[in-house]
C-alpha cells in the first residue's frame, strides 16, 4: 500500500491538499460509500526495512506487527494515522 504522504513527497505537493483533492476525486467518481481503513501492519515491513535493524529485523517486525494487532482489538490504534501507529509499534518492539 502507498500512502498519501508518499505521494505528496514524489510530486512535492502539500500532503493536506492532495488529501482534499482524493476526497473530491473520491466522491464525484462515486467510488463507493465508504473508504476502507488502512491496516497499519502493512507498514511495519516498509518501516523497519529503512530502520537497518540488521539481524534483529525479522524478530523486531514480528513483534511490531503482533502489537498493531493488539492496539487494533483494543481500539487504541482508532482515529490514528497508520504510520504513527506502526511507528510505535516498532518503537517499542526494539
Amino acid at each position: 500500500p502507498i500512502m498519501l504522504l508518499d505521494i505528496s513527497d514524489a510530486v512535492r505537493v502539500n500532503v493536506f491538499e492532495l488529501g482534499q483533492t482524493f476526497l473530491q476525486l473520491f466522491r464525484k467518481l462515486n467510488l463507493g460509500s465508504t473508504m476502507y481503513i488502512v491496516d497499519p501492519a502493512l507498514f511495519v515491513t516498509k518501516y523497519a526495512e529503512r530502520l537497518n535493524l540488521g539481524l534483529k529485523k525479522l524478530a523486531v517486525t514480528e513483534v511490531a506487527i503482533r502489537i498493531t494487532a493488539q492496539m487494533n482489538r483494543d481500539w487504541i490504534q482508532t482515529g490514528r494515522r497508520p504510520s504513527g501507529v506502526c511507528a510505535v509499534a516498532l518503537q517499542i518492539a526494539c
